[in-house]
């Protein structure tokens, strides 16, 4: 009977460690979510913030009247968007890192290089959250001790 007793007493702190356990992991789960909200939050307002920036400059390229010619130097200048010509639309794109390093929001618009109106105009293409290549990763050198 003693024996019996000591194993009930056993396999309850057992259980009762197990479920500690379990909700100090529960707690640093949420806790993660809760910061990877916050840099997906932060990345999607920079990314558009940049989205009105290249906006800005595809409306003051039109506005000059030059726009092919006025907007490759606006958008170079920018420091965080890529773009290519194919003759008849500009394609702006840019990729903004969310805080984990693996993932970022990318979009892409293409607007007309010979705008009717003073404005300019441009066309969401592409929207979504990309992860990052395995090839940028690989490229980053390790700071690791070489033994000398």
């Amino acid at each position: 009977m003693t024996v019996l007793a000591v194993f009930i007493i056993v396999t309850l702190a057992l259980v009762a460690a197990a479920a500690l356990s379990s909700t100090a992991q529960g707690g640093r789960l949420a806790e993660k979510s809760t910061e990877s909200f916050r840099a997906r939050q932060q990345a999607r307002v920079l990314s558009e913030t940049r989205l009105s920036m290249v906006d800005g400059c595809i409306a003051s390229a039109a506005d000059t009247g030059l726009f092919d010619i006025n907007l490759p130097p606006m958008i170079d200048e920018l420091g965080f968007a890529e773009y290519s010509f194919d003759g008849m639309y500009f394609t702006v794109s840019c990729t903004t890192p969310i805080g984990d390093g693996k993932t970022a929001y990318y979009w892409e618009i293409q607007a007309d290089a010979y705008p009717a109106d003073r404005r300019g105009s441009w066309e969401l293409v592409t929207e979504s959250i990309i992860y990052t290549s395995e090839k940028e990763e690989e490229e980053q050198p390790l700071n690791v001790w070489q033994g000398e």
